[in-house]
């Protein structure tokens, strides 16, 4: 019975109660009769409510106003952008429109003169198959794709397997360069950026006329389009034995018939 008595005691409201929720507790004149009224809203509870409105309101301003400014900005942006590449198109149209109503397009004749061994009539390419650094290995494959395209006979000069070659070409332009490196005729062209440059312009394919083309476009047999093969007097070890006189002593001597990596040039295609 007490536990039941004390359960509802708790479950009658009390004025602390009811004041905290707006609620008070009046007796009617009548006895055992009572209302129960709503208080009004207290005045600073009001005061902080509009202030808080008034804060979210100007946050919601502010950040209108930084994004119409960030749109008027972008939009400028944009319209300059738009205004230099229209300008460089106009401008590039019009030099090839002069170029070609001149027929004044560059040739060979005013590339420097620097002929590698056996290159005055034919198109020589230094590159490297070396993939250490990538960008030059790229390069190198992006120029060999180039004149492949064309279907002309060129000589490919591997640097990183011959290095008699590297050494023609350091000679040849007088300092420690980085493949690749094309000869047209006697005349250096340039790297991998020269090279796009003239074919992005259609100029590349003229410097190439008149060369040897060839319609086969099957690797060879030999070597496999890598211009060298394994030597087969030492099978790439670049030693041999040697005897010595009476003794019969055999002795390791160097292979005179290849490089130093033990490769030779291809027989068939070089």
């Amino acid at each position: 019975m007490r536990n039941r008595f004390l359960r509802k005691l708790k479950l009658i409201p009390t004025v602390t109660n009811m004041k905290q929720q707006g609620l008070v507790l009046q007796l009617n004149t009548t006895p055992d009769v009572f209302c129960i009224h709503k208080l009004p809203t207290p005045p600073i509870y009001d005061v902080h409510h509009n202030l808080a409105q008034l804060e979210i309101e100007n946050d919601h301003k502010h950040v209108e106003e930084e994004e119409e400014e960030e749109a008027k900005v972008g939009c400028k942006e944009t319209e300059l952008a738009e205004e230099k590449l229209l300008v460089a198109h106009n401008n590039l149209s019009q030099t090839n429109k002069m170029m070609a109503c001149k027929n004044e397009y560059p040739s060979l004749a005013d590339f420097k003169e620097m002929c590698p061994p056996g290159g005055s009539h034919s198109i020589i390419l230094y590159t490297t198959s070396l993939r250490g650094i990538r960008k030059t290995f790229q390069d190198c494959n992006t120029i060999r794709f180039l004149l492949r395209s064309f279907k002309i006979v060129y000589h490919e000069r591997d640097v990183s397997l011959h290095m008699e070659y590297r050494e023609e070409l350091w000679k040849i332009l007088g300092g420690k360069v980085i493949p690749p490196r094309l000869f047209i005729k006697g005349r250096y062209i340039g790297g991998a950026d020269e090279v796009v440059g003239l074919h992005e312009m259609g100029w590349l394919g003229k410097f190439l006329e008149g060369t040897p083309t060839h319609s086969s476009d099957c690797p060879c047999i030999g070597c496999a389009n890598m211009r060298f093969a394994i030597c087969s007097n030492c099978c790439g070890s670049c030693k041999v034995f040697a005897g010595n006189g009476d003794n019969n002593d055999e002795l390791f001597v160097r292979c005179s018939e290849c490089n130093e990596n033990g490769l030779v040039k291809c027989p068939l295609c070089c």
